[in-house]
C-alpha cells in the first residue's frame, strides 16, 4: 500500500511538472513602441490588452512609450497585439489607428509623440 501511494505521489508530481513546463513554453514576453501621452492613454492601452484572451500581463510606460506584454503564443502573436492596440487608438510601428478611432480620443491623447 505504501509503495502504491509513493508511486501515485511521484506520478502526480511529474504530471504537475510536465504541465507547468508546457505552460511556460507557450508564454512569451514582448516589448514594443506604442504612441501615447498620458495616464488616460496608459489606462486605455493596458485595459484593452488585459481584455484580450491570452494576455497575461500588460504594462505601458508613459516615459519610454513602450509596452511590456506577456502572452500565450498559442492564442496570440505580436502583430495581433499591436493591431488590437492600434484599433483602440494608439499606433505602433506596424499599425496605424483608424482615423475615426484616433479622432474620438481625448485631446491630450492625440498630441505629441511620433515614432
Amino acid at each position: 500500500m505504501t509503495i502504491k501511494l509513493i508511486n501515485a505521489g511521484l506520478l502526480l508530481i511529474l504530471s504537475i511538472g510536465f504541465y507547468a513546463c508546457n505552460q511556460s513554453t507557450s508564454t512569451k514576453q514582448a516589448e514594443f513602441y506604442v504612441r501615447g501621452n498620458c495616464g488616460m492613454c496608459e489606462e486605455r492601452i493596458e485595459t484593452t490588452l488585459k481584455g484580450l484572451d491570452g494576455v497575461v500581463l500588460a504594462d505601458w510606460d508613459v516615459e519610454t512609450k513602450k509596452i511590456k506584454v506577456t502572452y500565450d503564443t498559442l492564442k496570440l502573436t505580436d502583430l495581433k497585439i499591436q493591431e488590437t492596440i492600434a484599433n483602440a487608438g494608439h499606433e505602433t510601428k506596424n499599425f496605424q489607428s483608424p482615423q475615426a478611432v484616433h479622432d474620438a480620443l481625448p485631446e491630450c491623447c492625440k498630441k505629441g509623440s511620433s515614432m
